[in-house]
């Protein structure tokens, strides 16, 4: 059901991450916009179906009941609990649930709501009218209150800490190809009154121009480029390497970090989060030909995703990955780390947070949390 009235007016806000989940959402690989994902992708959604699966129940969309059976079989054959695994027929143009998908919001009673956020194919880059229902159909499914967001970004564009702080980038939300004729004010009272939040901490992103240039069609996510671990502590994407085309981007981010502060005033705990090297085959040489040159990517790890009992980290087989564990690792010391290969999505612009959705635990649910 749509209602008129704001989250915020209905006391509802957009937990953290890390707070209990019942479940996570997974749009299963399909070949409807990227050739062969299907074939590519899944051994990884299986991946992290199997990880997530053991704490809490996985919520999966697939576009028809041809890939339907398919993912069924999938559950069977690779002796999953078939009672962990929600199966739910939505189409979508798209894989990225992060930015397509339902934003979930709670309130001080634990009732659970949807919010929409005119999702546009991250300012008209690909088709969307398929994902851009995604969240009513959860909604619809779940039998939800779904509340219309009047501005358009998608959940890869905001990181909260669950106290009334988010994070985002200006270039991905103040955006013509997405809000356009929309100054900050108006924005920021859009996002205030649909996710429950205070307090806003622009970074500066990055401009069209260079996230064409390197193949980042989100316009600079904050998502892959610093995270909330807690209320008050941020892990942010750094390199030392000023020849690498994301060092000014990355130490503008870092400049402004240094100055922000929390909804309580509170100046902020960084924690520096390597790139990948991209140099693990530098040293390698096959035959006549010259060895392997770095070169800039879009990989990162900071694109992480916090569940019940585990966190799923990208990795690349990278001499950077296991420092990189190792300092997620100390952040969530309740929880397994699991490093998944990445290498796949992140070159399609995404990796473990791009591709889940967490649905937070709720009194107004039947399933809930089963960690």
């Amino acid at each position: 059901m749509i209602v008129e009235n704001t989250p915020l007016e209905s006391g509802l806000f957009m937990p953290a991450e890390w707070e209990v989940h019942e479940g996570t959402w997974l749009q299963w690989p399909h070949d409807d916009t990227h050739e062969n994902v299907q074939m590519c992708m899944e051994y990884l959604w299986l991946a992290m179906a199997a990880a997530l699966h053991q704490h809490e129940t996985v919520h999966v969309t697939v576009p028809d009941d041809r890939r339907f059976e398919h993912l069924e079989g999938q559950v069977a054959y690779y002796g999953f609990d078939r009672d962990k695994f929600d199966l739910h027929i939505i189409p979508t143009n798209d894989i990225w649930s992060r930015d397509n998908g339902p934003i979930f919001l709670v309130n001080g009673d634990g009732e659970l709501a949807i919010t929409s956020w005119n999702f546009n194919g991250w300012g008209g880059r690909y088709p969307y009218e398929k994902d851009r229902q995604t969240a009513k159909s959860v909604a619809d499914n779940l039998s939800l209150l779904l509340f219309n967001a009047p501005i358009t970004l998608e959940g890869g564009a905001i990181e909260v800490n669950g106290h009334g702080t988010m994070m985002a980038t200006r270039s991905s939300i103040i955006n013509p190809n997405r809000n356009p004729g929309m100054d900050q004010e108006k924005i920021e009272a859009a996002i205030k009154a649909y996710l429950g939040v205070k307090h806003i901490i622009w970074l500066s992103g990055a401009p069209r121009e260079f996230c064409d240039a390197v193949g980042d069609e989100t316009d600079f996510h904050i998502d892959t480029y610093a995270r909330f671990v807690d209320v008050s502590t941020v892990l942010y994407c750094w390199t030392d390497d000023k020849s690498n085309p994301f060092y000014p981007y990355l130490h503008q981010h870092l400049s402004e970090l240094k100055e922000a502060v929390t909804e309580s005033g509170k100046q902020m705990t960084l924690i520096e989060l390597p790139l990948p090297n991209n140099a693990i085959y530098s040293t390698l040489i096959m035959g006549n030909r010259a060895p392997f040159k770095p070169a800039p990517t879009l990989a990162v790890y900071a694109n992480f995703y916090i569940a019940n009992g585990v966190v799923l980290v990208p990795v690349y087989g990278d001499i950077n990955d296991t420092r990189a564990l190792e300092i997620i690792a100390e952040h969530f010391p309740g929880r397994d780390i699991i490093g998944l290969p990445a290498q796949v999505t992140a070159e399609l612009g995404g990796m473990m947070h791009c591709v889940t959705q967490q649905q937070p635990a709720a009194v107004n649910m039947n399933n809930q949390d089963k960690s």
